[in-house]
C-alpha cells in the first residue's frame, strides 16, 4: 500500500534498519499510537517493537512531520542489540531557571541538544543540567555536563552549551534586533524643499 493511502487510513509508514538486517524492513503504525509514544518517550528511549515475528529493541532515528498539522508522516527506527555502540542526539533539559529569574538573571542557551555515543542500554533518555547555582556571566561548557559511565560526547569539551546574562541585557539585545529588522518604507514622497 502506498504511503499516501496509509496516511489516509490513519497509519504512519516507516522503516526499521540495523546491523542485523541486509535491507530495511517497512512498517506501519497507527498515527494515534505513534503520537502517544512520541509524547511519552524521547528519541533516545529504547522501545520494544512487536509484530515482526520476534520482538526487537529499537530507537527512533528520524521523524518527518507535516508542515501544517505537525503530525508524523514517516518514521525511521534503528534496531539495536545489547552492548551495541550507537550515537544519538540527546535533548538538554535545563533546571533551576526560576531561581535565576528571581535575581534578575536569565539562562541563554547555545546548544539545546548534545550528541552522545555509547552502549545503547547505558544511554539516558535526556540530559539534565541545573543552572540555579550559576552567577552572572557564568558559562556552561560540554565538559561541565555529567554523563553516565561509558557514555561520551562527540562534541568538543569546550563547546559552549549556554551562559548566564542579566535580564536587562537580554531585553536590550532584543530591542536592537527589532530595530535592525524594521522594514524600510520605500516610495514615500520626499518633503518639498524651499528655495
Amino acid at each position: 500500500m502506498k504511503a499516501k493511502q496509509l496516511r489516509k487510513e490513519g497509519f504512519v509508514p516507516g522503516i526499521i534498519y540495523g546491523s542485523a538486517f541486509k535491507e530495511s524492513i517497512p512498517v506501519e503504525i497507527k498515527t494515534l499510537d505513534l503520537v502517544k509514544m512520541l509524547k511519552e518517550h524521547t528519541k533516545a528511549s529504547i522501545l520494544t517493537f512487536e509484530g515482526l515475528g520476534n520482538s526487537m529493541n529499537v530507537i527512533v532515528k528520524e521523524i518527518q512531520k507535516d508542515n501544517v498539522t505537525h503530525l508524523p508522516i514517516h518514521i525511521d527506527f534503528q534496531a539495536i542489540k545489547k552492548g551495541e555502540i550507537i550515537t544519538v542526539n540527546m535533548p538538554i533539559v535545563i533546571l533551576g531557571e526560576e531561581v535565576l529569574k528571581n535575581i534578575q538573571l536569565m539562562y541563554q542557551p547555545n546548544l539545546t541538544h548534545i550528541e552522545l555515543k555509547g552502549p545503547a542500554e547505558n544511554l539516558p533518555e535526556k540530559i539534565e543540567f541545573d543552572v540555579s547555582g550559576l552567577e552572572f556571566e557564568d558559562k556552561v561548557l560540554v565538559q561541565d555536563i555529567k554523563l553516565p559511565e561509558g557514555i561520551v560526547s562527540t562534541e568538543d569539551d569546550d563547546a559552549l552549551v549556554g551562559n548566564v546574562a542579566a535580564v536587562e541585557e537580554m531585553e536590550e539585545e532584543e530591542e536592537v534586533v527589532e530595530e535592525a529588522t524594521e522594514p524600510e518604507v520605500i516610495g514615500e514622497a520626499a518633503e518639498p524643499t524651499k528655495e
